[in-house]
């Protein structure tokens, strides 16, 4: 089914604009791995840069990627594409319901593993579904049921077989037929205006998130009022301006503390802080942990934040 201005079947409001979602970083692993429940904050309408591995485990409901939408149930198996946007609604009995550890999620860069891909030509055949995945991918069969199964016990496996087990699924599913979702033009008509600038904005953080940065500064260089850039880049990326540097600086000290052995006070100036008692406060706001204890666990091999 397709539609010109995508829409839920199950009775919601247009979806408008997408909002841009900050893939997490774990400083163990090339990807991302994880599992969410619905509702959620992090099941919404929205896109990114890397692609998505997307697992539904449990319910029915309907789902939107790009200008297609459809419906799916547990088993639901979809690689999404770069900057393709994406939601699945549940069917829920009543309003309180939740649904724990709906779906798992793999998330990964596209640069990452074609550079990969440049030295191990094993993986050239993934080229073709990386490229299939720009208009989204569902799978189907028991090709499908079998990446479905080592796609929920990669969460439980040492960095190592995680990476082996990512490789395992990429060859599976490019030796599997797909079915494409959303219309072959959709992305570039999405692409060309909204995310360009969105890109633009955050490139330029992500250079300089290690700097004093100025949210008017930001706005002038965009041909806005600093209250236009602040709505802008709420709606953008669903975090006020603010509280996004804030996540960027504590996500590359999270990183900092594992990879170096630097004092957590060099730490704070490395990523973009002037004061010490901020960073700490934040980092725990943010964490749960201070940053010693952080580090601490990580050593110990403990899960953490």
């Amino acid at each position: 089914m397709r539609m010109t201005a995508p829409r839920s079947n199950a009775g919601h409001a247009p979806l408008g604009d997408p909002i841009f979602e900050r893939v997490g970083q774990d400083p163990r692993h090339s990807f991302y791995w994880h599992m969410h429940g619905y509702p959620d904050a992090i099941a919404r309408w929205n896109y990114h840069p890397e692609y998505e591995l997307h697992l539904v485990q449990y319910s029915s409901g309907h789902y939107v990627v790009g200008d297609f939408a459809g419906r799916f149930g547990p088993g639901n198996l979809v690689l999404t594409g770069p900057n393709l946007p994406h939601v699945w609604f549940s069917d829920l009995a009543h309003a309180d319901e939740r649904i724990a550890e709906r779906d798992v999620v793999l998330q990964f860069s596209g640069d990452w593993l074609r550079r990969l891909a440049a030295v191990c030509p094993e993986l050239a055949r993934v080229e073709d579904l990386l490229t299939g995945a720009d208009r989204g991918l569902v799978f189907e069969g028991p090709t499908a049921t079998e990446v479905a199964r080592r796609l929920r016990e990669m969460g439980d496996l040492a960095p190592m077989a995680r990476l082996a087990s990512l490789m395992t699924l990429l060859d599976l599913l490019a030796g599997t037929p797909a079915r494409p979702l959303a219309s072959p033009t959709y992305r570039l008509e999405h692409s060309a205006v909204r995310s360009e600038q969105v890109d633009a904005i955050l490139r330029y953080l992500h250079g300089h998130f290690d700097r004093p940065l100025s949210m008017s500064r930001l706005a002038h260089w965009q041909d806005m009022t600093p209250s236009a850039f602040s709505r802008f880049f709420k709606r953008a990326t669903g975090d006020t301006f603010v509280a996004f540097v804030r996540r960027m600086r504590i996500d590359r000290a999270c990183a900092l503390l594992v990879e170096s052995e630097d004092t957590v006070a060099d730490i704070c100036f490395r990523v973009g802080y002037r004061n010490l008692s901020n960073f700490n406060r934040h980092f725990r706001a943010l964490t749960g942990h201070t940053p010693t204890r952080y580090r601490t666990l990580f050593a110990a091999g403990h899960a953490v934040a």
